[in-house]
């Protein structure tokens, strides 16, 4: 059976996309791997912060953060997860950094993002 080996990342919805960057990075010593006018990855030994504008300027309401999950089989892991009836969103697709993942939705809504490493 797959399963999960690690938190692999943290994302936050903000309105103060350009100063939340920057208290990051200034103030909590976090490196800046990439940075784009709607997000930047940020970077503290192996642990990664995501930060993102939110829709229209604010955090989603009660969604304010989603974590990513890394597994060892993302597609397994999705399988798995579809056979006991959890509420899964598409299947894994691979993403352009460097990521294949796919998301669930836990049942307090939260939303939960499982990745794997490409290659």
């Amino acid at each position: 059976m797959a399963k999960i080996t690690g938190l692999d990342s943290v994302s936050f919805f903000v309105r103060n996309y350009a100063q939340t960057v920057d208290f990051y990075a200034d103030k909590l010593g976090f490196v800046v791997d990439e940075r784009s006018e709607r997000a930047a990855v940020l970077r503290s030994g192996e642990f990664r912060i995501l930060v993102h504008v939110g829709e229209g300027g604010a955090a989603p309401p009660g969604l304010a953060m989603h974590l990513h999950l890394q597994v060892d089989d993302v597609d397994g892991f999705y399988r798995g997860l579809r056979e006991r009836g959890v509420d899964v969103s598409e299947p894994p697709e691979d993403r352009p950094w460097g990521l294949r993942t796919f998301h669930a939705r836990d049942l307090n809504g939260y939303d939960w993002e499982f990745v794997q490493p490409i290659g």
